[in-house]
């Protein structure tokens, strides 16, 4: 078995969600206690709250080419058939929680940075909380957004084998409707609260037709929450909504949306008393004749928000690109799995990235 299969299945069977009894401790220590004994490169930690850290690891004060890869991942839901710590081989398959997302291209990172033939000015980031609020890689660009220069920035959170150039922005609002509560048989008296958050979504939908990009398709929304109602009986007084918006253009910023979704509340007579931007992240774009490697682009036109658009646009817009062996519709899944012929390329393919770069 090769070392990379090992080295998967290990970080798998760490527990590395992040909720009020767990994080990536566990997981980010033995990446740690590893590279520390395998490598010779110089090991950073940066200490976050709680004590929770990023790793970065180095062979030069300047890096020109930065790999990263975050540690945690999302929690285990109740649809799992088998343990998902407990990382199994069949059919070619490598299944259990983060072996997609993004375990694999851990291990690739840390295989990757025990080989003495690094080119010069090469660094490794192992970052923390890319499935919750971003908080490694915030802290990252506080500390270094004006002493680092990095040319090329290659994110593992790829898959297939496919090097990703793009990704559509993220922006997250919180929206809270206050209408008028009445009997269900006389709903004339009252202000349906969650019918005015059911127009507001309608009218975006319109409204995010008209931001669009050639390259990274359309913008999307989705309703991802929605609360409201007290009785099938009683018209609802209140509407509590969470829109998650993928801008595919830098043409759309959340201030306009908010701004949409306050005309729309006024059109149907709706009061807001909350409105809130949790996300407001850009898109992020690296022309393809920049990454001439002689590797299939995937099909970005759809994506999600890749973190690595953080370091695009705080670094100055270096090269930056996503590649992995993940099953990308595995990712988030029950009974996650990688696909194993993949994952054995990894490592050598990554270095010889690093060596093109």
């Amino acid at each position: 078995m090769k070392k990379i299969i090992r080295l998967t299945q290990k970080l798998v069977s760490i527990p590395s969600w992040v909720d009020a009894t767990n994080n990536e401790n566990e997981i980010n220590n033995f990446i740690y206690e590893y590279l520390i004994k395998n490598s010779n490169l110089k090991i950073e930690k940066q200490i976050l709250k709680n004590g929770r850290f990023n790793i970065l690891a180095s062979n030069s004060s300047k890096i020109d080419r930065l790999i990263i890869g975050h540690t945690d991942t999302v929690p285990v839901a109740k649809d799992w058939t088998q343990d998902p710590f407990k990382p199994i081989i069949k059919d070619g398959y490598l299944y259990g929680r983060g072996s997609t997302d993004m375990k694999g291209g851990l291990a690739s990172m840390m295989l990757v940075a025990t080989n003495n033939n690094l080119p010069l000015n090469t660094a490794f980031l192992f970052y923390v909380d890319e499935e919750y609020s971003f908080l490694g890689l915030k802290k990252f660009i506080q500390k270094y957004q004006n002493k680092l220069s990095p040319k090329v920035i290659i994110s593992l959170d790829g898959s297939e084998l496919e090097i990703a150039n793009g990704c559509r922005g993220l922006i997250e609002i919180e929206v809270e409707i206050k209408g008028i509560s009445c009997h269900a048989a006389t709903p004339q008296f009252g202000k349906n609260a969650i019918n005015i958050g059911y127009q507001i979504y309608q009218g975006l939908i319109n409204y995010l037709k008209n931001y669009s990009d050639p390259n990274l398709g359309e913008s999307s929304i989705n309703l991802g929450m929605i609360k409201g109602g007290t009785a099938p009986n009683v018209v609802p007084g209140s509407c509590y909504l969470v829109f998650d918006i993928r801008p595919a253009t830098t043409r759309l910023k959340a201030s306009m949306v908010e701004k949409e979704i306050k005309r729309i509340a006024n059109l149907n007579q709706g009061k807001i008393s909350r409105l809130v931007t949790n996300f407001d992240f850009g898109n992020w774009i690296t022309p393809k004749t920049d990454l001439n490697f002689g590797l299939p682009f995937k099909d970005i036109s759809q994506s999600g928000y890749i973190d690595i658009a953080l370091l695009w646009e705080a670094f100055n817009k270096p090269i930056c690109f996503t590649f992995g062996a993940g099953t990308q519709f595995m990712a988030h899944k029950a009974d996650e799995y990688i696909d194993i012929s993949k994952l054995n390329k990894l490592d050598k393919l990554l270095f010889d990235l690093i060596q093109k770069v």
